[in-house]
């Protein structure tokens, strides 16, 4: 690791160990550089008030921005105590998935922008979406997933947003999240995240629906929490 890399990772160590102090012994053994703090926002619903757990339903899958105004994020609730895993990626580097969060640790999010070729979730159509247990991909016949119907990528939400099936090279990015008072944050992202190739891409687009390329990067301070279809016109499901 060079001096800038090395400083670099020291800063990101630095700042999330102000997050959770048994996050900090745990990152010695972690590749430090997939762990990126951002602001911690709270999360909120429509009416501006915190979200709570009981507004999280079973199998349900909502939509909400961060870090970014552009970045979409789904927050599932899996109905079960997710257990932390490691995740290994392609290049043999390994981080910590901390597994759920609430009280029954059931609470998991990660950027739904798809890892393969950044398909993400607009106003008008989503392929990225979740499948709950009752609701098998007709394509993969996989349930409780979320698969991108543009080129068939299928990620595991319980285990860290591995790539189970298809193209993509990466798993989706986790979110970090953490549950204080009732309340729950966004804290940063784990995993490699893939949002420069996601404005490099979609400029226009973003421009287009933000003004300016700068306001699609503005950091958000809180993060409101909706129903997908409260968003998106069509989830195209496969």
């Amino acid at each position: 690791m060079d001096r800038r890399k090395f400083i670099k990772s020291c800063t990101v160590i630095g700042a999330m160990s102000t997050i959770n102090p048994g996050f900090f012994n745990q990152l010695f053994a972690q590749e430090i550089n997939l762990v990126k703090k951002y602001n911690k926002a709270l999360l909120i619903k429509e009416d501006g008030t915190p979200l709570k757990e009981e507004d999280i339903k079973p199998y349900n899958y909502y939509l909400f921005f961060y870090p970014f105004v552009s970045t979409p994020c789904y927050l599932i609730n899996l109905d079960k105590e997710v257990p932390p895993c490691d995740v290994k990626l392609s290049d043999g580097s390994i981080y910590k998935f901390k597994g759920g969060v609430g009280i029954k640790k059931n609470i998991v999010a990660y950027s739904a922008i798809c890892s393969h070729q950044w398909s993400y979730p607009t106003k008008d159509y989503a392929f990225i979406n979740y499948y709950s247990p009752e609701q098998k991909s007709q394509t993969t016949n996989r349930s409780n997933v979320i698969q991108c119907c543009a080129h068939l990528s299928v990620f595991d939400p319980s285990q860290g947003g591995i790539v189970l099936e298809g193209p993509a090279p990466l798993p989706l990015a986790n979110i970090i999240l953490t549950f204080e008072d009732g309340k729950f944050y966004a804290e940063g992202v784990l995993g490699k995240d893939q949002f420069e190739e996601f404005f490099d891409n979609y400029k226009s687009d973003l421009r287009e629906q933000y003004g300016t390329t700068k306001k699609a990067k503005s950091l958000v301070e809180t993060a409101t929490v909706m129903e997908v279809g409260k968003y998106v016109k069509e989830q195209i499901k496969c």
